[in-house]
């Protein structure tokens, strides 16, 4: 199983490119948001993704190769692909339309709406993203999770919401009051003690 590659790029479209490591030209599926991101020259290493498909009346397998430049975006293209109704086409959709803070946290706080506006998206799959990666979400450390924003703001809402969570509030649910406390501030967010008090409140 190949976990990730480290090699020269032969060849690129917004599709896929190709990356060349001790002489093997690798043929490697990536998103257009990737694709813009890519150096325009000298090494560059992807995380893997990698599958194998048999065709029923054939017999025949199809190994892919999906690329990301960071393993957060291929742990979430993971969690995407195990929810029914979402294939690795779609799933590279989403993954592709901004980064994966983002589309982390717009689960976690349930915006069907930014799943809805990927092609392919209906309503009834966005629902089924958000319940059942939310949990998941919720679940991972809090390390992991995504923040909005970075700089002193990150760390008062980080410190919050750990701090909700330790007085009982579901973490789903802590993230949504937050969210809805930090949007009032915007860049000026009070101390983590009103955060706090503020998020409680409108729980």
């Amino acid at each position: 199983m190949i976990d990730s590659l480290r090699g020269e790029i032969t060849e690129r479209t917004p599709a896929h490119v190709v990356v060349e490591c001790g002489g093997v030209g690798y043929l490697v599926y990536i998103t257009p948001n990737t694709a813009a991101r890519l150096p325009e020259r000298g090494a560059c290493k992807f995380h893997i993704h990698y599958t194998v498909s048999v065709d029923v009346r054939s017999g025949l397998s199809e190994h892919k190769l999906y690329g990301f430049l960071g393993a957060d975006e291929r742990h979430l293209f993971r969690q995407l692909i195990g929810v029914q109704g979402v294939s690795t086409t779609i799933g590279m959709a989403i993954t592709g339309t901004r980064p994966a803070s983002e589309l982390r946290t717009g689960i976690l706080l349930g915006d069907e709406g930014m799943l809805k506006a990927v092609k392919g998206v209906g309503p009834k799959l966005a629902q089924r993203i958000v319940q059942e990666l939310q949990g998941k979400l919720a679940g991972e450390p809090l390390d992991k999770l995504p923040s909005v924003g970075t700089g002193p703001s990150t760390t008062v809402r980080s410190e919050a919401l750990s701090a909700l969570i330790s007085l009982g509030l579901d973490r789903v649910k802590a993230e949504r009051s937050l969210q809805r406390v930090m949007e009032q501030y915007k860049n000026d967010p009070p101390a983590v003690e009103e955060l706090i008090r503020q998020a409680l409140k409108s729980n």
